[in-house]
C-alpha cells in the first residue's frame, strides 16, 4: 500500500472538490428545455388557480403560493440559462420552439388573471397582483436575456423577437392592474 503526502491527499481533495462542482454547475439546452418546461408547468398550474377563484380570500391562498412557485422556476431556469454553454443551432430551434409554447400559455395566463381583476379588487388585492406581475415580468425578462445570450449570435435578434411578446402580454395585464 502506497502513502500520500498530506499535499497529495490535499490536492487529489480539491480535485475531487472542483470536479464535483463542475458537475452541478454545468448546463446545456437539455437544461434550458428543462427549466422551460418547469416553468410552462408552474404557469399552467397558476392559470389553473386564476380560472377556479370564486373571489373569496382561501381561493386567493393558491394562487399566491402558485404565483410564488412560479417566480423562483423564472429565476432557477435565469440561473441554468447563464451557468449553460452556448446553444447549437439544434438546441435553440428546440428552446425556439419550447418559447414559442410557453408565450401561449402565458398569455392565457394573464388574460384570465386580467379577467379575475373585479375579484382580486373586491377583496382589495389588485395592489398585490400587480406587484405580483412586476416581479413576474423582471424575473422573465432576466431570464429571457440570460437564454438569448446563449442563442447563435446571427439568431439572437430572431430571439429577442420570439421573447418581446412577453413583455407586451405583461405590459396589458399591468396596464389593467394599474386602475386600482
Amino acid at each position: 500500500m502506497q502513502r500520500h503526502s498530506p499535499k497529495e491527499m490535499m490536492l487529489a481533495y480539491t480535485a475531487a472538490f472542483f470536479g464535483l462542482l463542475a458537475s452541478t454547475v454545468y448546463a446545456d439546452g437539455a437544461a434550458i428545455l428543462k427549466s422551460l418546461d418547469e416553468i410552462s408547468a408552474s404557469t399552467n398550474k397558476l392559470n389553473d388557480a386564476v380560472v377556479s377563484f370564486k373571489g373569496d380570500f382561501p381561493g386567493a391562498l393558491p394562487i399566491a403560493a402558485d404565483s410564488i412557485a412560479l417566480l423562483e422556476d423564472i429565476k432557477s431556469g435565469t440561473k441554468t440559462a447563464k451557468a449553460s454553454d452556448p446553444l447549437t443551432f439544434d438546441e435553440t430551434i428546440k428552446v425556439a420552439g419550447a418559447t414559442f409554447s410557453l408565450q401561449s400559455t402565458v398569455n392565457m395566463t394573464l388574460a384570465n388573471i386580467e379577467d379575475a381583476k373585479p375579484k382580486f379588487d373586491k377583496l382589495l388585492l389588485s395592489p398585490v397582483i400587480l406587484g405580483n406581475l412586476k416581479l413576474d415580468k423582471s424575473a422573465t425578462d432576466d431570464f429571457s436575456m440570460a437564454v438569448t445570450e446563449k442563442v447563435p449570435e446571427n439568431l439572437q435578434a430572431t430571439a429577442e423577437q420570439l421573447t418581446a411578446g412577453f413583455d407586451a402580454a405583461f405590459d396589458e395585464a399591468i396596464a389593467t392592474y394599474k386602475s386600482f
